[in-house]
């Protein structure tokens, strides 16, 4: 859903309490969609947003450090595949304030994916039916089998132990 991940890193920043809540601000920038029309099996890719988060810190006077590594380690739990979308690293900007603290900005490029799954009752309407926006299950099989030739190993039945 596009801006959760602003709100999850958000939420973590906010939850160390680097700086007063009235000292922090963070939004959405620079956004874009990219229209898409994807069969998932139990629903339906209709779009990727991308979008700069930007994350404000007024007049911190913290360890430089514990920001960069609140920021990359959250980054790395819950973004990961942005390393492998080729998306850029996270921007800082530090503006001295006096000789106790700073503003920090720092900018962050995020994609999101905004899936929707059937629901009679949903807001959306598209092709003739009614949607959610949703996280779309996948159904995982039980078992596979690679041919039809039960004589070969790789054709041979996997049933998968629960």
């Amino acid at each position: 859903m596009a801006g959760k991940k602003l709100q999850e890193i958000t939420a973590h920043l906010l939850a160390a309490n680097l700086v007063p809540q009235e000292k922090f601000e963070s939004w959405m920038e620079e956004g874009r969609i990219e229209t898409a029309s994807k069969n998932l099996g139990n629903g339906i890719r209709i779009s990727r947003t991308e979008y700069d988060a930007v994350i404000v810190l007024e007049e911190y006077s913290g360890d430089a450090a514990l920001v960069l590594a609140l920021v990359t380690t959250w980054l790395m739990e819950n973004d990961s595949s942005r390393f492998d979308n080729g998306m850029p690293e996270p921007q800082i900007e530090v503006t001295p304030i006096d000789d106790k603290s700073v503003d920090v900005e720092i900018t962050i490029r995020f994609f999101e994916n905004v899936d929707l799954v059937p629901d009679d009752n949903g807001p959306i309407s598209y092709q003739g039916q009614r949607y959610a926006i949703a996280t779309v299950p996948i159904d995982e099989p039980s078992q596979v089998a690679v041919g039809d030739n039960k004589e070969l190993p790789t054709d041979a039945p996997y049933n998968r132990a629960d």
